[in-house]
């Protein structure tokens, strides 16, 4: 399980160097590894931190339906992952879906 989470960490972290597009591919295959692994607080926060980059892309993309189901997901694993930093990044990102839905 740990080389699931390890391989799945490497991809999350080479979507940053990637174009949107690409990082989008990256991403969706890091959750397809991580969904092969048992839940656990470091799987759902590596879960969360995946869905929420990649609707932070779709919405860079203009997929604006993606991008909300990407957050819905990403934002569930947030919570229940218990990890600080990833249930920030899931507030920050709520407040501005919230702002772009009222705009």
């Amino acid at each position: 399980m740990q080389r699931l989470l390890d391989q799945a960490a490497g991809l999350i972290r080479d979507a940053r160097e990637a174009s949107p597009e690409q990082a989008v591919d990256v991403l969706k295959e890091a959750v397809a590894l991580l969904e092969v692994a048992r839940p656990s607080r470091e799987r759902d926060g590596m879960m969360a931190l995946a869905y929420l980059r990649l609707a932070q892309l779709q919405r860079q993309l203009d997929k604006r339906n993606e991008a909300e189901r990407f957050f819905m997901l990403g934002y569930s694993y947030a919570r229940s992952s218990r990890q600080e930093r990833v249930r920030r990044l899931a507030e920050k990102l709520n407040r501005e879906f919230v702002s772009q839905r009222q705009g």
